[in-house]
C-alpha cells in the first residue's frame, strides 16, 4: 500500500461489483479515493516515483476487469462528484454521475445534455471516451476539460486540444487524469427540457438497456465505411448466443450482457467468439470499445 497521504483515502481488498457496470466479482488489491486536487497529485507523483502501474476509476461503464484480484492500484474519482454553475456554463467533476449532471443541467434550466440521459457511468469517463449516442457526441458541448497533465500539475486545456474525433481523445493517448468539465449549454425552459429528457430515458428503456448488466455497446462503429458493429452482428445471427455467464443481448446484438454471474474471462471469450464470427463470415474486423483491465498487460482482444 502507498504510505499515509494527506486528502487521500486507501482501502484493501475492496470489492468492484458495484465499481463496474458488467457487474463482474472482481476485487482491488489497493484502493485510493483522493478527496483534494492536492492529494490526487501526491497520490500521481508517488505512484510515477516508484514506477508503479495504476488505473483511474470513475463509473466503470466502459471497463471489463478480467482477474479475480487487480493487483495493482485502482484510483477511484467518486470524491469528485459536484457540480457548479455560472450564467453561461457548467462545471462538471469527474466523477459525478452522467444522470445527475444532466438533472443538476435540467434543475438550472441549462439544454444540450438531455441525450446522455439514462446513460451509466461518469461524466469523466463520458469526456474520455467522448460518449456518443442518439448521433451526438459530449464533445459538442465542451469547453474546456481540467486535467493532472504530464508534469503532474493541474491545469485547464481548451476543446481543440482534446484532439476530439469519434469515441476518440487526447486522454486515450496521453496520462492525462481528467478532474473537472466546463460544458458550454444554451438556456431554455425547463418544461421543454424534461419532455427531451423522459424521451432518451424511455427510449432507452423500450431497448431493455437495462435488463442486464452490461457496459452498453461493446464494438466500435466505422462510420467512414458506414459500418455499424450492431447490424453486421445480427446480419450472422448472434443474438442470445452465451459463454458461461456471459450473452449476445436477445435485444441489441452489439450490448454482450452478464446475464449469469458472468466472470471477466467469461465476457472477454464471448467478445473473442463474436469478433472471429464477423471476420469469417464477412470479413470485417471490428473492434472493441471496451476496455480490459488485467494484471497481464498484454492481453488484448
Amino acid at each position: 500500500m502507498v504510505k499515509s497521504l494527506n486528502g487521500v483515502l486507501s482501502r484493501k481488498n475492496v470489492s468492484l461489483k458495484k465499481f463496474n457496470t458488467f457487474r463482474v466479482n472482481a476485487k482491488a488489491s489497493e484502493f485510493y479515493i483522493p478527496e483534494t486536487i492536492n492529494g490526487f497529485i501526491d497520490l500521481i507523483k508517488y505512484l510515477n516515483d516508484n514506477n508503479k502501474r495504476y488505473i483511474i476509476l470513475g463509473g466503470g461503464s466502459n471497463i471489463l476487469f478480467l482477474d479475480k484480484v487487480i493487483e495493482f492500484p485502482i484510483i477511484y474519482t467518486g470524491f469528485f462528484s459536484r457540480a457548479e454553475h455560472t450564467s453561461h456554463n457548467i462545471l462538471a467533476y469527474s466523477g459525478a454521475n452522467v444522470m445527475d449532471v444532466v438533472k443538476y443541467a435540467y434543475k438550472n434550466a441549462f439544454t444540450g445534455l438531455e441525450f446522455l440521459y439514462g446513460l451509466p457511468g461518469s461524466i469523466g469517463g463520458a469526456a474520455y471516451m467522448n460518449a456518443r449516442c442518439y448521433e451526438h457526441s459530449v464533445s459538442e458541448f465542451i469547453d474546456s476539460v481540467g486535467i493532472i497533465d504530464d508534469n503532474i500539475e493541474y491545469m485547464h486545456i481548451g476543446i481543440d486540444d482534446c484532439k476530439y474525433a469519434y469515441k476518440k481523445s487526447i486522454f486515450q493517448e496521453k496520462k492525462y487524469i481528467i478532474i473537472d468539465i466546463r460544458f458550454k449549454l444554451n438556456k431554455a425552459s425547463k418544461k421543454l427540457i424534461k419532455p427531451e429528457m423522459n424521451k432518451y430515458y424511455k427510449d432507452r428503456k423500450n431497448k431493455n438497456q437495462f435488463k442486464y448488466p452490461s457496459a452498453g455497446s461493446t464494438f466500435l462503429n466505422d462510420y467512414e465505411t458506414n459500418m455499424i458493429a450492431g447490424k453486421v452482428i445480427d446480419s450472422i445471427n448472434m443474438r442470445r448466443v452465451r459463454v458461461g455467464g456471459a450473452m449476445v443481448s436477445p435485444y441489441h446484438a452489439n450490448f454482450i450482457v452478464n446475464y449469469n454471474n458472468a466472470s471477466g474471462m467469461d465476457i472477454l471469450n464471448l467478445m473473442k467468439k463474436v469478433k472471429e464470427e464477423v471476420y469469417n463470415q464477412k470479413g470485417i474486423v471490428i473492434n472493441p470499445e471496451v476496455k480490459i483491465i488485467s494484471n497481464d498487460s498484454n492481453i488484448k482482444l
